[in-house]
């Protein structure tokens, strides 16, 4: 697996890679009241943030990103991780009220072609709040799979294939 560039470019985002520079953005968003309703809870603490970012460098093992327009403005986050074989999860995708208007779809495909194109995985597995009933139908609408369920949450699993029968439709979205 060869390391992809750190930046990843779509029509009205990016994805680029977190620094330690970023902590502070990343507890407003985790710590927001209105944004963390189905996120797990965050130490408020910005030095443990900061610690958390130098031992989780980009390319190893995960990916945090900041989603950001086009004018370099950080407007959320996103995360894969949990490499396992032939698949990555993804997460920890907040986005701001003030993001651009399909900065949802657009970072969810820049998210499927970067870990199915650039890093050579074959799947995506994932977990979203039973409650989360908004980004539950986003993943359904894109052909992603309830494969077991717990208490609080789905899991998810989509191939690289159910990403490639919904791609056309949603070619305006990408570069």
């Amino acid at each position: 697996m060869t390391l992809p560039k750190q930046t990843l470019t779509g029509k009205s985002i990016n994805l680029r890679a977190v620094t330690v520079g970023d902590a502070a953005f990343i507890l407003k968003l985790r710590l927001d009241a209105t944004l963390n309703t189905h996120l797990s809870a965050t130490d408020p603490d910005v030095h443990k943030q900061v610690t958390w970012i130098e031992q989780h460098p980009w390319g190893q093992g995960q990916y945090y990103c900041i989603v950001e327009d086009k004018n370099a403005n950080a407007v959320g986050t996103v995360r894969l991780y949990d490499f396992q074989g032939d698949s990555f999860c993804w997460g920890s995708w907040i986005l701001l009220p003030e993001a651009p208007r399909k900065a949802a779809i657009e970072s969810a495909l820049l998210v499927y072609e970067f870990g199915f194109y650039q890093l050579g995985f074959l799947r995506s597995h994932f977990d979203v709040r039973k409650q989360n009933t908004r980004v539950i139908d986003f993943h359904q609408r894109l052909g992603a799979k309830i494969v077991r369920e717990s208490a609080l949450d789905y899991f998810f699993s989509y191939s690289r294939e159910d990403y490639e029968a919904i791609k056309e439709r949603y070619q305006s979205f990408l570069p």
